[in-house]
């Protein structure tokens, strides 16, 4: 349910202006009796959109507390929320997730939160670095282009990085494939309280989103 639409609707009715929706944010408002719709006007700028406004019961769940998004395995949708910047030591890895996360359902420009509570270590960066690695390789694609790259050798059971007798990690030069993103998403850390967007975390956590 888009409750960002819905404040949007109460909002252009508080001013007197006609709100328009289409039939992918209307309708579950509608089933939900929050707005009332008149198909016979339509939007003169998009046809697929329809008059609608909103009912006291609409006006009343947009003026409540945002709700808090549920917990592991229920994660909602945020549309509207802007990815802070990355930090120069930012950690993007991670050991999976345990639960269902809602990639396959993200927009380009969607995104969901996850609290760092959620997770034994209370790391939801470090937790889902790796389901996210993974779902952009899911959606990728071989370009048929190489690139070459200077990286550390690693234990092939421990996956840690190999040192030579000073204590330096022993690097190689490898060529790799160039992978074509099909859907990108990009997780970063975010703060209780603080605003991103037009979206506050309600608790320090990782923010995921689809910018691809």
């Amino acid at each position: 349910m888009n409750i960002v639409k819905l404040k949007e609707i109460v909002a252009n009715d508080a001013a007197g202006v006609q709100s328009y929706v289409s039939a992918s944010d209307g309708k579950p408002l509608l089933d939900a009796k929050l707005i009332e719709v008149n198909t016979e006007l339509t939007n003169p700028n998009n046809a697929a959109e329809v008059a609608c406004r909103s009912t006291d019961a609409g006006k009343a769940k947009a003026a409540a507390p945002d709700e808090a998004p549920k917990s592991a395995g229920h994660y909602a949708v945020i549309t509207g929320a802007v990815l802070p910047p990355p930090k120069k030591r930012g950690n993007s890895s991670g050991s999976g997730a345990p639960t269902k996360y809602p990639f396959a359902d993200l927009p380009v420009g969607g995104s969901f939160f996850s609290a760092n509570t959620e997770h034994a270590k209370h790391d939801a960066v470090k937790a889902l670095g790796s389901t996210v690695s993974a779902q952009n390789d899911k959606y990728s694609e071989p370009s048929g282009e190489m690139k070459t790259v200077t990286r550390a050798v690693r234990d092939p059971q421990t996956k840690k990085a190999l040192l030579d007798e000073q204590g330096k990690k022993v690097m190689e030069t490898v060529q790799l494939p160039v992978k074509k993103y099909n859907r990108k998403f990009t997780i970063r850390p975010v703060t209780g309280g603080q605003s991103y967007g037009e979206w506050t975390a309600p608790a320090d956590g990782a923010l995921i989103a689809r910018t691809q």
